[in-house]
């Protein structure tokens, strides 16, 4: 009876782990994790640097299995512009998740992420032409509460230079806690960043979570304070 009583609360738990909200934030490493069908997910956050700061919202909805349509927007605010108002949304995105491996026998998750970009903003705040935003998503499970990730990325404007970006990742759970550690960079024909940030999460109620994180530049200026809030409907 207590061999089936221990079973019974394994399974539990593992229900329990595997029901809770995964996010793309706020790290800069978008997770492979697709979201169910007929799930809503909303990713919301802040991030402010010395002379802007970023206010995201990310709607995230599961259409069909291994699939997710996501609605990305992004109001600036930039103490530098004068000549034009200081804010404004930038360029609507639309895209979608579209999952390629779940945790084969290697412990690897694969996705492919990919946007239009919109020009939906004023002149100061737009690539003022589409745009498409692409990234390979991948996930190792190194042991039960601690994972690698990273993606590939590549954005394509026909009047700007390509920009190929990267990311590294390094995430360890403990219980409600995850922390992260992170290389991030992206770089084009006349440029190349290579940054560092670092930070937490905290799941309550399995539905909601709570971050925020801190990054800096290592070849340039960058350095962003970020803190956030994500959900989920059903």
């Amino acid at each position: 009876m207590k061999n089936k009583l221990l079973f019974l609360l394994i399974i539990f738990q593992l229900s329990n782990i595997n029901s809770q909200i995964v996010t793309d934030r706020p790290s800069q490493t978008d997770s492979p994790f697709v979201i169910e069908k007929g799930y809503i997910q909303i990713e919301t956050g802040i991030t402010i640097d010395e002379i802007q700061s970023d206010i995201n919202s990310l709607i995230r909805i599961g259409m069909f299995d291994g699939i997710e349509l996501r609605i990305n927007s992004n109001y600036i605010i930039n103490d530098e512009i004068s000549f034009q108002k200081k804010s404004s949304f930038d360029d609507f995105e639309i895209g979608s998740k579209f999952r390629i491996i779940e945790k084969n026998e290697n412990n690897i998750n694969i996705s492919f992420l990919t946007y239009i970009s919109i020009p939906t903003s004023p002149e100061v705040f737009s690539y003022n032409e589409y745009g498409f935003l692409n990234k390979l998503l991948f996930s190792h499970n190194l042991n039960s509460d601690t994972k690698i990730g990273y993606n590939i990325g590549y954005d394509k404007f026909n009047n700007h230079d390509d920009k190929f970006k990267y990311s590294l990742i390094y995430g360890k759970t403990l219980s409600s806690f995850s922390i992260f550690f992170e290389l991030f960079g992206n770089s084009s024909a006349d440029i190349s960043n290579l940054n560092f940030d670092s930070g937490l999460t905290y799941i309550h109620n399995n539905d909601k979570q709570f971050d925020l994180s801190i990054g800096k530049g290592l070849n340039n200026n960058l350095f962003f304070f970020n803190i956030g809030f994500s959900f989920r409907i059903y």
